[in-house]
């Protein structure tokens, strides 16, 4: 069963982006129930909000008391967003006034102690008030998540939908990693052949913002270090964006001494360094590259951190599945990691959307599914 949740569009010009947002929330699994202000009629229609939502939208509390039916104490609905939430409307909230639809399902959500998500969208100016900001710290202090907003062009904007289908999945979520703190390693990293040129690899670094998403959403405090990350630079979950080999560990090896719970690494560090040239190698003539094996990142961080729960990954090429879980069972024995996620990028490119994978832990299981999925379904194994 789809968890229920209510909708409230407030009067902003952001308000137009609330149709994409109630679509974006369905195809995360919720169903959505959409609460309108006058005000925000004038800007999008019902009618419109009715097709993003598949719902009849409430733009009056009428006789069946629709805010006592949604969030009182034995209400229907898991939780409250409103999105835009403009100035009137936060302060109003504050203050305990309920003079639109929205204001009286926030009012009845917060006495009923259900969750409120508010994401505030106005001119920078107004979101500056002293006034208004003193209402968002009143808010939170009650237990109202607030969804900062971007600052850019004069504007306090409303978050990327992403963003704030993330802190709504976060709200609802297990919270199966409350209170940890994670880091992310992830990408591709190069390694300099001279001054101009480097070694890589084909590593999307998919994998890694799924995970950070995930233990974002499970509770944690997330921290993704590397590149391929997409829209990854999401409010609640710092990234750092690096892509040279040597940059990534010495912030990786910075950042853990501040004891951390779990270190994830799947990204896609260069197993040889290259004899570096000087200056930029000639193409008039054939050259030769002398590479040298490279101590592996990830046993220097286990032996840095014993007490880190390392979840390490590692790519084979043409190995059969029996093999496979061989390798990855002896790779997390000899090096006593938490668990080690092994996959065959022969069957398994790194840029294909579904793939197979080994995770050997106390038992080994074969999961599979796209990058998402995998994400979700190592941090349930953890």
């Amino acid at each position: 069963m789809k968890p229920l949740m209510v909708l409230g569009v407030t009067g902003s010009i952001a308000t137009v982006r609330a149709f994409d947002l109630c679509r974006e929330l369905r195809r995360k699994g919720f169903e959505v129930k959409v609460v309108m202000s006058e005000a925000a009629e004038g800007i999008i229609t019902k009618d419109a909000m009715e097709f993003a939502s598949g719902k009849k939208v409430i733009s009056r509390v009428s006789g069946k008391i629709e805010h006592v039916e949604f969030f009182g104490k034995k209400g229907k609905a898991k939780l409250l967003l409103i999105a835009p939430a403009t100035a009137n409307t936060i302060s109003k909230i504050a203050m305990g006034i309920d003079d639109t639809p929205v204001t009286t399902f926030a009012t009845v959500a917060i006495g009923s102690g259900k969750p409120v998500l508010l994401a505030p969208a106005m001119h920078k100016p107004m979101y500056e008030h002293p006034i208004v900001l003193e209402n968002l710290k009143r808010l939170e202090k009650r237990g109202v998540k607030v969804i900062e907003p971007l600052e850019s062009e004069g504007k306090a904007k409303l978050r990327s939908i992403e963003t704030i289908c993330l802190e709504v999945e976060r709200a609802l979520g297990k919270k199966k990693l409350g209170g940890k703190k994670v880091l992310i390693a992830s990408g591709a990293f190069r390694e300099e052949i001279d001054e101009v040129r480097v070694i890589t690899n084909k590593s999307t670094g998919r994998l890694g913002a799924e995970l950070a998403r995930e233990c974002f959403v499970q509770g944690a405090e997330v921290k993704l270090f590397g590149n391929g990350a997409g829209e990854t630079t999401l409010a609640g979950i710092f990234f750092d964006e690096v892509h040279d080999a040597n940059e990534l560990e010495k912030k990786v090896l910075k950042e853990l001494s501040k004891s951390y719970d779990y270190f994830f690494c799947p990204a896609a560090l260069p197993d040889f360094v290259a004899k570096k040239a000087k200056g930029k190698i000639s193409s008039a003539k054939k050259i030769s590259l002398e590479l040298l094996p490279k101590e592996k990142f990830i046993e220097k961080v286990a032996k840095k951190f014993p007490k880190l729960r390392v979840v390490a990954f590692k790519a084979e090429h043409g190995k059969a599945k029996t093999g496979l879980k061989k390798t990855a069972e002896s790779f997390r024995k000899k090096s006593r990691y938490h668990a080690v996620v092994a996959t065959d990028l022969k069957r398994n490119p790194f840029s294909s959307e579904k793939r197979e994978m080994i995770y050997s832990s106390n038992k080994s299981k074969w999961i599979n599914g796209t990058k998402k999925e995998l994400a979700r379904k190592i941090v349930e194994l953890l």
